[in-house]
């Protein structure tokens, strides 16, 4: 009974290790998928930034205007808003002819009877022209035409736009503890300090910083 008994231990061990082996084995293949994943997610992730950067390269000399009516800008959107703009911004912006390469609606359907108009979208054959619009609507602060309050923004990605929306609450923390801020390309928020500029690149250090500043108001809810 002793031997027999050796020997079903025996072959329950030998089906254990044999068990084991291929356990081994099995994990070993798992880890070689796992390292060829990781590598082509990673391969995939530079090629998804680097698709993102030369989307924002074409946009480059692009700007985005909010507000003006649906059909305003009539058959030829290049004239108009070459005229607007001199207009809206004043002769002594330019330096010279402001010249549009092209300019369009949003690429998004109609919108219906009492939604918001479609973003106007145009490019700028100078990219100092561009800068100059920015600089003068910065200045002259809130911009009307035909009074209708209007908007200038730099055209970037969907990417690029989502993550320059995470700083939202901490510009809207800079505002009521009126401290100049400035949002940066790509995405950087700078703040001018009495100390001297500081930036950020994560939108949640920026908040924590900010509320623990001085005065810092209550928590924003929502």
């Amino acid at each position: 009974n002793l031997h027999t008994e050796v020997a079903s231990i025996n072959n329950k061990l030998d089906n254990i290790t044999s068990r084991l082996d291929t356990l081994e084995r099995q994990i070993g293949d798992i880890e070689d998928r796992v390292y060829v994943l990781e590598n082509a997610l990673s391969e995939i992730h530079r090629l998804r930034e680097k698709c993102d950067d030369l989307e924002n390269r074409a946009r480059h000399s692009n700007l985005r205007i909010i507000g003006l009516p649906k059909g305003i800008e009539g058959k030829d959107p290049i004239l108009f808003m070459e005229k607007s703009l001199v207009e809206v911004l004043g002769e002594n912006t330019f330096p010279g002819r402001i010249e549009i390469e092209r300019a369009h609606r949003a690429l998004r359907p109609r919108p219906k009877e009492g939604e918001r108009p479609r973003i106007m979208i145009f490019k700028l054959l100078r990219f100092p022209n561009k800068m100059r619009i920015l600089r003068r609507a910065r200045e002259l602060g809130q911009l009307t035409y035909q009074n209708h309050k209007i908007f200038f923004f730099p055209d970037v990605s969907a990417e690029l736009q989502a993550r320059r929306h995470e700083f939202t609450e901490a510009r809207c923390l800079c505002h009521l503890l009126q401290i100049p801020f400035s949002l940066l390309h790509p995405a950087k928020l700078r703040l001018s300090l009495r100390e001297g500029p500081t930036f950020f690149i994560d939108p949640e250090e920026a908040v924590s910083f900010l509320r623990q500043l001085p005065d810092t108001p209550p928590i924003l809810e929502g």
